[in-house]
């Protein structure tokens, strides 16, 4: 399940890099092969295959995620959620929704966010401290809005790229980025 760590791009890089072939539909066939023959008898199992799903099926990630979610609820496992919530399968979700839905990633020193949002939900709003500096960001269908929270003595502008539009959100400030 390496499409969960690096995605499509990235995997076909690492190929090609090592002398082999990556065909344009390796990543769906591979997927399909061990959503097939997966039993999960993890719950973390579910968070794995959401992710993995996020880009080639949104709608079958969410089915995944929401039954990570409920898993400790539920207790669908039958009588281990009295031992104590799963913080793996919890913190998994977290990561889930600003990983794979908001497509939210740090690099270069950047804030980068692709979404990709499940038809399920019409958007997704959480707050992340990136580089010392307090942002929310919430991502809808149509839009992106990055609000820089004021209050930290140390914090800076912040670099963000959405959508492959680059903006700075200064200080105190909110950006808003239309993905129609």
């Amino acid at each position: 399940m390496l499409f969960f760590l690096f995605g499509d791009d990235e995997l076909r890089r690492i190929f090609t890099r090592l002398g082999y072939g990556f065909p344009d539909d390796a990543a769906r066939r591979t997927i399909e092969y061990y959503d097939r023959r997966t039993s999960h008898g993890s719950t973390l199992s579910y968070i794995t295959h959401a992710g993995v799903l996020a880009c080639f099926d949104p709608d079958s990630s969410w089915e995944r995620f929401t039954v990570a979610l409920r898993s400790d609820v539920g207790d669908i496992q039958g009588g281990t959620t009295r031992e104590g919530i799963h913080m793996g399968v919890m913190a998994g979700t977290v990561d889930l929704v600003q990983r794979f839905y908001a497509g939210m990633r740090a690099e270069g020193g950047m804030l980068h966010l692709e979404p990709n949002l499940p038809g399920a939900i019409e958007g997704v709003s959480f707050s992340v401290i990136h580089l010392r500096s307090p942002l929310t960001v919430t991502v809808t269908r149509d839009e992106v809005v990055i609000r820089h929270r004021d209050g930290v003595i140390d914090a800076t502008p912040v670099r963000v790229r959405v959508a492959g539009e680059e903006r700075l959100v200064a200080v105190g400030a909110e950006e808003r980025f239309s993905l129609a």
